[in-house]
């Protein structure tokens, strides 16, 4: 099987191409340069210079391919150029789709994200549940119109399955896509020290190996047109905090932060960043969704897909001990 991935070099990624690229498949991957990741020298990956902005490169890419996992995105908070969300999560997503068609490609995996799905209220998010908030940030508005895109292929009868991650935790690169991780490895370090908030609200924290094998089996078994939702435990932050303190046996005191300061913190993050070039930690829009619950329902993907999540004690666990062994 001839398999291209974007996004190779990613979080999700870089995991999803060593595992492929153990089961003997022939991996194309598209990067903007060659990586040095020692899991991608190997025989079946061959490398294509280029990006999903450049029209001819990714057909050079997909050239003899049968399956398509397309996860390059800006998955960021900020953008010095705000037309670079549209241009690489909107428009990068619509040249891939066009190639894979004219190249007869057979079935394609679009990894999206759980953030257009939005907050929940009374009950965990489904795939089917209407949205109750607007967009937060240009990553989710460009996403969900990159989702929009993808289902008109489908509707085409080019063979589409849409994934939607939510936060996404365990071992693997720093990439800015794993927060929860960093979280990890700065509490570890005695660098991170807030809860913001009550830490009350609700996330859906799943597992990266989950995730990826979540990625293969949608591609085996995945309906076209159809979006899944790839969650996890719904906890509190303040419950990912303990386990956090548990797993790492270091007890450091944890203040509250509340909104109203991290907000006010954020926008002049933000105004430096306009000057400067480089990303605020925290923008205005990133603490308004602390505001809400981002409980989710897996169920789908659990019943079609087989998709596993693992307990958040037993995935914190095994990121803490990777973290000590890899980032101290």
């Amino acid at each position: 099987m001839a398999i291209l991935i974007t996004g190779s070099t990613g979080y999700i990624g870089s995991k999803l191409t060593a595992k492929l690229s153990e089961q003997e498949h022939k991996i194309h991957l598209l990067c903007r340069s060659n990586p040095r990741i020692s899991e991608f020298q190997k025989p079946n990956i061959r490398i294509f210079s280029g990006d999903i902005s450049d029209t001819s490169s990714i057909e050079a890419a997909m050239e003899g391919v049968d399956q398509v996992y397309h996860l390059a995105a800006y998955a960021r908070l900020w953008a010095k150029d705000p037309a670079t969300f549209f241009n690489i999560n909107v428009k990068g997503t619509e040249n891939v789709l066009a190639a894979a068609k004219k190249a007869g490609v057979k079935k394609i995996v679009y990894t999206s994200t759980a953030g257009v799905i939005g907050p929940s209220k009374e009950k965990p998010m489904s795939e089917t549940d209407p949205r109750i908030t607007g967009f937060f940030n240009p990553y989710e508005e460009t996403k969900s119109r990159a989702e929009g895109i993808a289902l008109e292929y489908a509707a085409q009868g080019l063979e589409i399955v849409i994934l939607n991650p939510s936060r996404i935790y365990g071992p693997g690169f720093d990439t800015g896509s794993n927060p929860v991780t960093k979280i990890v490895e700065l509490y570890v370090k005695g660098k991170w020290k807030v809860i913001p908030g009550s830490g009350a609200d609700l996330g859906s924290y799943c597992f990266i190996d989950d995730v990826v094998d979540g990625h293969i089996a949608a591609m085996n078994k995945g309906r076209s047109g159809e979006r899944y939702i790839f969650g996890g435990v719904n906890a509190s932050f303040n419950q990912l905090m303990d386990l956090i303190k548990k797993y790492s046996g270091i007890e450091r005191k944890l203040w509250h932060v509340p909104f109203p300061f991290l907000s006010g913190m954020s926008r002049m993050m933000l105004m430096y960043a306009g000057i400067s070039g480089k990303p605020p930690m925290i923008t205005p829009d990133w603490v308004k969704k602390y505001y809400y619950d981002w409980a989710l329902d897996s169920s789908k993907a659990e019943k079609e897909l087989g998709y596993q999540i693992r307990p958040l004690e037993l995935g914190i666990k095994e990121t803490v001990d990777w973290v000590k062994q890899n980032r101290l």
